[in-house]
């Protein structure tokens, strides 16, 4: 984006939101969705990541609505997934870290999903989903399922999860984990 395009949007969100614009640096590189669950202890699934191979532009290097939602559209069509991501076994760990990390920081109960982009040998967190989609086909779910958990118990897991932090649920929810 050319600074003059920057300040026609910042213009724009200004005008049309009545609200202060954030700026951020876009960070390129491969992108992950990674999903965890736990309190106290934290369980990493296996992470995704989103294969943008399809698209030069740097632009279209991003999970946007159409990807999510709209069948057909390019984005939806060509953004690829690779379920687990090939990560070698540092990169891996390091991936880990920064996930339990920025669970913990951010006061994520239960499940959560992260967006994390890794550039230059960094993994940068572009999102906490402290309520993420937890639907059937959804990145959580596909995620668990590659972890051994059938839908069912994922769900199941996600609630006795809850349940144990409840005083009264607490004391009858077993703390092993599904599996």
């Amino acid at each position: 984006m050319t600074p003059e395009e920057l300040k026609e949007r910042i213009a724009y969100i200004l005008d049309v939101f009545s609200q202060p614009a954030i700026v951020e640096d876009f960070i390129d590189g491969r992108e992950f969705h990674v999903s965890l669950w736990g309190n106290g202890s934290i369980e990493m699934l296996p992470p995704a990541e989103m294969d943008f191979t399809a698209f030069d532009n740097v632009r279209d290097r991003l999970c946007t609505y159409d990807s999510k939602f709209k069948p057909g559209s390019t984005h939806y069509e060509k953004i690829g997934l690779q379920l687990p991501a090939l990560l070698t076994e540092a990169e891996y760990k390091r991936l880990k870290n920064t996930c339990i990390l920025a669970y913990k920081t951010s006061g994520c109960r239960d499940y959560a999903r992260l967006d994390i982009r890794l550039k230059d040998g960094i993994f940068w967190v572009l999102d906490v989903n402290p309520n993420s989609d937890i639907t059937t086909d959804a990145s959580m779910a596909c995620a668990a399922e590659a972890a051994g958990y059938s839908y069912g118990e994922m769900i199941s897991h996600i609630v006795n999860l809850a349940a144990r932090r409840h005083p009264v649920f607490k004391k009858h929810i077993p703390s092993k984990k599904v599996a």
